[in-house]
């Protein structure tokens, strides 16, 4: 009886109920979209060490790490940066995001072995040939669209086949790629001369380090990173975005409890006599007091359920604008937004529910 007081409530005043509940939508959504960065981020980021780990990442200086894909450099600096001391091998790879397919990596001969790894095989078809109008895809985008051997797909225009589907490998950008050689996409994209990223595997792990340095200082026009540097640099941006997460939850916390805390204590004033009907039949303190911080509760997880909701939508609209997955909401980041939600309905409700379970049952029936 006491817990369906909570349900007649809210279709006694739907505007009330919904102008709350927009509050709280608001806040959950401003605070889970935010965070999602730093889910995703983390995410790419933990992929492109899982296969480039050891590897010196070069790019277009001035390039964000997240917006790695969105590089440009000239060809012709690669022999440079061979003859740096230390350099065994250069992979020379090309990204490019096609109409037809979405993104196409392109790669240089040389990059067997360096990019995919060793233990990746071919789980339907053959291996490409360099030089042919042909790609191998990945497990998990062969299944999402029903991609086989021996399929053609239509990349800038031009007519590729399918040669092999790698095996699953749990990395979403192999699972995901969509890999040709490196001349054959410059040729169909009109890319000449322009790669996207040098990946280095030195002699040594030593020779990293120094081989980060020796581009940084010599080169007007990349720059270097090893594992140790992108990390430090994805961890000082995963601190500004929790500061900014922070902020943003502190201010939707008071603003959504603030409201609800007014809401529920008109409600309380409102039905006073309800109130002083039940405790006349024998409803304790502590039941009244559960039932207003349950009407709270459920005003705020509402609120959280929408707020959750249009975070997908929000995530899904800023990943198409970057071209890339960056915004990723993950169930930690559900779980997260429900118990904020309702951590902010306890807390807001208690307030309320301590006056509606100190009312005498004498006077509350009395009040009109």
């Amino acid at each position: 009886m006491i817990y369906e007081m909570t349900f007649k409530e809210f279709g006694r005043h739907k505007l009330r109920t919904f102008l709350t509940m927009l509050g709280v939508t608001i806040g959950i959504f401003l605070v889970t979209s935010v965070s999602s960065f730093s889910e995703g981020i983390t995410t790419f980021v933990n992929d492109q060490i899982s296969i480039t780990s050891g590897l010196v990442t070069v790019r277009e200086k001035g390039i964000p790490g997240f917006q790695i894909q969105s590089s440009k450099i000239d060809q012709s600096l690669v022999d440079d940066v061979r003859n740096i001391p230390g350099v065994e091998k250069i992979a020379e790879l090309l990204f490019v995001n096609t109409n037809e397919v979405g993104m196409v990596m392109g790669t240089s001969p040389e990059s067997s072995g360096i990019i995919r790894g060793v233990n990746i095989n071919i789980e339907d078809g053959r291996e490409r040939e360099d030089g042919q109008y042909e790609v191998v895809v990945g497990r998990k985008i062969a299944d999402d669209r029903g991609y086989n051997a021996g399929d053609i797909l239509k990349i800038a225009g031009r007519d590729f086949e399918i040669a092999g589907i790698l095996e699953e490998t749990g990395r979403d950008q192999m699972d995901n790629g969509i890999m040709t050689d490196l001349a054959v996409l410059q040729d169909a994209t009109g890319e000449k001369n322009t790669i996207t990223l040098m990946m280095i595997q030195p002699s040594t792990p030593e020779d990293a380090d120094r081989i980060e340095r020796a581009i940084n200082d010599d080169f007007d026009e990349i720059e270097a990173a090893t594992d140790k540097t992108i990390m430090k640099s994805v961890d000082d941006m995963l601190s500004q975005l929790s500061l900014m997460t922070f902020a943003l939850g502190s201010v939707a916390a008071m603003i959504s409890g603030i409201v609800i805390m007014n809401v529920m204590m008109m409600a309380v004033r409102e039905r006073r006599r309800e109130i002083g009907t039940m405790k006349a039949i024998g409803a304790t303190n502590r039941q009244v007091l559960s039932a207003i911080v349950f009407e709270s509760v459920s005003i705020s997880a509402l609120g959280a359920v929408f707020g959750i909701l249009l975070s997908f939508g929000g995530a899904a609209f800023l990943n198409s604008i970057l071209g890339m997955p960056l915004a990723l909401v993950t169930p930690r980041l559900i779980a997260q937004g429900m118990l904020f939600a309702c951590a902010i309905g306890i807390v807001s409700g208690i307030i309320p529910a301590r006056q509606a379970a100190r009312l005498n049952p004498i006077e509350a029936l009395r009040y009109e």
